[in-house]
């Protein structure tokens, strides 16, 4: 691996842990710098967001990310794109009732604006 494509891995994976971070903080500065305008955010259960659903709904309440922990199972880059692929145990409260997942989740990101912007997850419960 090169080096210029260790960086971008490397800066990549800050950036989805940073989007993480950012779900359990409620922290909307970094969400609006790391989702892209246009994201399409899946849930398990067929729950779309939009980017302005998924700040207004950590925003209001209906959805707290309490505990993220992932794990890598493979990146793909190419050019200013790339997939993510990782399993995760999320807790979460939804409208206040605490939930457990454990999933699959495949993210796609594009390096726009001189930083990595999430414009794509789905997951499926394993």
């Amino acid at each position: 691996m090169s080096l210029l494509a260790q960086t971008d891995s490397l800066s990549l994976k800050k950036a989805v842990a940073d989007f993480n971070k950012a779900l359990i903080a409620k922290d909307t500065v970094v969400l609006k710098k790391v989702v892209h305008e246009k994201i399409t955010y899946g849930h398990s259960n067929g729950w779309i967001q939009s980017k302005q659903d998924l700040i207004a709904d950590l925003y209001n309440g209906k959805i707290s990310y309490n505990v993220i922990d992932q794990y890598f199972d493979g990146m793909v880059m190419e050019g200013n794109m790339a997939s993510v692929r990782e399993t995760a145990n999320i807790n979460v409260e939804m409208n206040g009732k605490p939930l457990q997942f454990k999933l699959k989740i495949l993210q796609v990101w594009v390096y726009k604006k001189k930083c990595w912007q999430l414009i794509s997850r789905q997951s499926v419960k394993i």
